[in-house]
């Protein structure tokens, strides 16, 4: 499930954050024209099953990667639905929506499933049932839950179509021994610094050595789009990406990130290519690096690092802060077989299923219980901290099939000095325009 934002990360995991509210409804900013769906916001039927009179085998399909948890989750559910069988299909994430697409187009789709990111148009054209009536019976209360994680995936047109069970997330996280060393103060895990500070703040930590082996980089650099507020990068109706991707607070963002990896303060692809596969943070050769939590958490205690975690810079000050986060977002297809059981599992995830994750040491998506993960050292609280910043998406249909690659290349091209920054970006936001309005025609005609 943790590579369910591979195409959000890039890096990390092209994991979707991937790069998607948990609160009010009216936050939710995807388009008004789907079709109604009212009457399918009561819930199923209670079956024979439902009330432990039938057994019943329900199907999911889930992403690789979960080997760890999924069998704890199964056992635990069952315990508590012991007429209930669940059935896990393990698909390799690169052929998720693929496998969807056909199981739906032949009325056969699995009872559970991910609103994959960037897949809402599975929301418009009905194929997931809304859970708010579920919610309301088991006491679920969605505006408990990662506010940013729930818009990408679950809300729309004012309704809930799924939930998880933990918190990804793409925070600014560093090695605070380094940063005593230094006599600087440790970011704020509230208040974002802007890039300029950032690149500032890097430099002054940065430690050249001849010996790679002996480097210790001051921070990490590369493209902003799958971290930052996509208000960088689009209009705020989704709509438009010339004149904000590549305006002027955005292409100077670019230039310094660059001007960081070009001047050895970031580590270059081909010195991590050299070092290997490692964490730096977690080796103490690197003082800063804009990652996800899983990784850097889990690595760092481990190593018996003392780190802290801020939210991701900004373009400008006074930007407010923005959180990318993802999560196993599962929703009930709405032709499943048995929806009434199935929604009882979603349920289940985001109670039991929170707290399971908190067992096996991972963030929960419910904020209102991660304050037990939290607890364990004053890294945790800070993360919670930060991801709790998070704040819905905007809209933008279909982002990951065609942001990262001109904006990836732009990237490359200014590090590079192939282009001037200007020219990366500009050329960067004509190719992302012209898909963009093939992505929203595409949107439009979904039925």
């Amino acid at each position: 499930m943790r590579k369910i934002m591979t195409h959000i990360t890039a890096r990390l995991l092209l994991l979707a954050l991937v790069l998607t509210s948990c609160g009010s409804p009216s936050a939710t900013v995807a388009p008004t024209n789907a079709p109604d769906q009212t009457a399918a916001t009561t819930l199923a039927p209670t079956s024979a099953a439902a009330t432990g009179t039938e057994k019943v085998t329900l199907s999911l399909w889930i992403f690789e990667g979960e080997e760890a948890f999924l069998p704890r989750l199964k056992e635990s559910f069952e315990t508590k639905y012991p007429n209930i069988t669940l059935e896990i299909t393990e698909i390799p994430e690169d052929q998720y929506v693929t496998k969807i697409d056909t199981a739906l187009a032949a009325n056969e789709p699995p009872d559970v499933g991910f609103v994959y990111g960037g897949q809402q148009r599975w929301l418009k054209a009905g194929k997931f049932l809304p859970l708010d009536e579920i919610f309301k019976e088991q006491s679920i209360l969605p505006a408990n839950y990662n506010q940013n994680a729930m818009s990408l995936y679950c809300l729309y047109e004012g309704k809930n179509y799924c939930i998880g069970s933990y918190t990804g997330a793409i925070l600014l996280f560093y090695n605070k021994d380094m940063f005593d060393a230094a006599g600087i103060s440790y970011p704020s895990a509230t208040e974002p610094m802007t890039v300029e500070q950032y690149a500032d703040l890097a430099k002054r930590l940065n430690k050249p050595n001849e010996d790679i082996t002996k480097r210790v980089w001051g921070g990490s650099a590369s493209d902003t789009w799958w971290y930052m507020d996509w208000t960088t990068h689009f209009s705020a109706d989704g709509r438009t990406t010339v004149g904000f991707s590549n305006d002027a607070p955005t292409t100077r963002t670019y230039e310094l990130m660059a001007q960081l990896e070009r001047d050895g303060v970031a580590p270059s692809g081909s010195d991590l290519q050299l070092l290997g596969d490692i964490d730096l943070l977690s080796q103490n050769k690197q003082a800063m690096a804009l990652t996800d939590n899983f990784t850097v958490i889990a690595n760092m205690e481990a190593a018996g690092i003392r780190y802290g975690a801020a939210p991701p810079p900004v373009e400008q000050k006074g930007d407010e802060p923005f959180i990318i986060t993802w999560s196993d977002a599962f929703g009930v297809f709405s032709q499943s077989k048995h929806p009434r059981e199935a929604q009882q599992f979603v349920a289940f995830l985001a109670t039991e299923g929170n707290q399971l994750r908190v067992a096996a040491d991972m963030m929960p998506l419910d904020m209102t219980i991660a304050e037990s993960w939290a607890a364990k050292n004053e890294g945790r609280r800070e993360a919670l901290t930060a991801i709790r910043l998070a704040r819905p998406v905007i809209f933008v249909p279909d982002i990951y099939s065609f942001a990262g690659g001109p904006l990836s290349d732009a990237y490359s091209q200014i590090v590079e000095g192939a282009k001037t920054p200007q020219e990366a970006m500009d050329e960067a936001a004509e190719l992302m325009q012209s898909d963009l309005d093939k992505a929203w025609t595409t949107w439009e005609q979904i039925k």
